[in-house]
C-alpha cells in the first residue's frame, strides 16, 4: 500500500491509523449500525493478523449478506479502523451461494494467500 493513501499518524502515537479511501454506499449502509468500539477492536485484530500493516489483508475474502434473505456482497477484510472490510459494489449476488463462489473464484484468481504471523 503507497504512503500516500494513508492519513498521516501523529509521531509516537500507539494507534490505528485508516486509509482515507472514501466508503462506498454498500459499506455506509453495512457500517451504520455496528458498534464503532467493537469495530475498533476487530480492526486491531485485522491489523495483528496483516503483520502490522494497514489496508486490504491479502486471501481474506469473505461474503455479507447486505440485504437480509436478498442480496449478498463479496468483500474483503481489510486492517483499517474506518474500514474493516471492503465490499465490492460490482460483485452483488441474489444467493449466498453465488456469491461464495465469486468469493472463491476471486481470491483463485488473485493467488493470494493469508499473511503468516511472525512469531
Amino acid at each position: 500500500m503507497k504512503k500516500e493513501n494513508m492519513q498521516e499518524i501523529p509521531w509516537g502515537k500507539e494507534t490505528l491509523g485508516a486509509l482515507d479511501t472514501p466508503i462506498n454506499d454498500l459499506e455506509k449502509k453495512a457500517l451504520q449500525n455496528l458498534d464503532v468500539d467493537k469495530l475498533n477492536d476487530m480492526a486491531e485484530c485485522l491489523f495483528a493478523l496483516n503483520n502490522r500493516h494497514y489496508g486490504p489483508i491479502p486471501g481474506t475474502y469473505m461474503v455479507m449478506c447486505v440485504e437480509p434473505g436478498k442480496t449478498w456482497c463479496v468483500g474483503q477484510l481489510s486492517a483499517d479502523r474506518a474500514k474493516p472490510f471492503i465490499l465490492f459494489p460490482d460483485m452483488v449476488y441474489n444467493s449466498e451461494a453465488e456469491a461464495t463462489k465469486a468469493a472463491e473464484t476471486l481470491k483463485a484468481e488473485k493467488a493470494e494467500s493469508v499473511p503468516c504471523r511472525n512469531i
